[in-house]
């Protein structure tokens, strides 16, 4: 079970505090890890903030786990939807907040201790709508294979867009209102966060990325994956962007998503094909 933090306020303090942030967290069956996540989230250095958690077409083994680490901690919020697609979910979470900073987290993930205190400082210093950063890489064991940065400025986002991944999605910030302006999340079963950001974009929104690491972000077997469906997705996003806002560029972002949905969904086939003609001319 959860262990209380050092830096968390004594139980009858946490009723007074006025939360600075609400952490969303959306899943819909146990892992491995999700204590690690968990205890991530309570151990932060700023202690000020609320941890929603929702439980999203879940067996009653996890709601009642879920609810063993509630009773621990008034800080974390329970809900439970039988809907299971992810942008439902985070909507629901969204609305519930009672603060004006939403953090990303995914269950299987880990923050750094001082994410929350970092991510603030540079929300209102920089009167920012969307802030994410570096992150990380672990594998199943917890050891860091890897990192991933991003553009950091929003004209460098901008320009990225076309081409790569400019947000690690579970270690975003995003403002509440901003995300009630935008209609939160309006679907995709693996791109709802693509399409948030070319909105977003679209809309002038301010983003950035801190270069600093604050997210352990974890690859394993059991994730979802961007398929020919999620591509799929992205290339209408694009071309949505396309028949609103004709350019050159928007033009490049739906060719580069379509060659990637081709790619997904041929690769397998075409790999077959080759490996016996390979073992043939060797």
């Amino acid at each position: 079970m959860v262990e209380p933090s050092k830096s968390q306020p004594a139980p009858d303090e946490r009723e007074t505090v006025e939360p600075r942030a609400s952490f969303i967290m959306a899943i819909n069956r146990d892992n491995p890890w999700l204590e690690q996540a968990i205890q991530s989230v309570l151990s932060q250095d700023e202690p000020r903030f609320e941890f929603l958690i929702g439980a999203n077409a879940c067996d009653d083994s996890l709601w009642f786990k879920l609810s063993e680490y509630a009773a621990q901690d008034r800080r974390i919020r329970l809900s439970r939807s039988s809907i299971g697609q992810l942008s439902f979910n985070l909507n629901l979470l969204a609305d519930q907040a009672m603060t004006p900073y939403l953090v990303r987290m995914d269950a299987d993930d880990v923050c750094l201790p001082n994410r929350l205190s970092t991510l603030l400082a540079a929300m209102e210093r920089d009167c920012l709508d969307v802030l994410g950063s570096a992150v990380a890489i672990i594998d199943e064991d917890s050891r860091e294979i890897g990192v991933m940065s991003f553009p950091l400025s929003a004209k460098a986002i901008s320009r990225a867009l076309t081409r790569r991944t400019v947000f690690c999605h579970p270690a975003v910030m995003v403002r509440k209102q901003f995300l009630l302006d935008m209609r939160g999340y309006l679907g995709g079963f693996v791109s709802e966060d693509t399409d948030l950001w070319l909105r977003a974009e679209r809309q002038g929104a301010r983003m950035a990325n801190l270069p600093e690491i604050l997210l352990h972000y974890r690859v394993h077997h059991n994730q979802s994956i961007m398929s020919s469906l999620g591509y799929a997705e992205v290339a209408s996003h694009w071309l949505r962007e396309c028949l609103l806002r004709p350019s050159f560029r928007n033009v490049g972002g739906l060719l580069v998503s379509l060659g990637k949905c081709l790619m997904a969904r041929w690769a397998p086939g075409i790999r077959r094909y080759l490996k016996p003609r390979s073992r043939g001319t060797s």
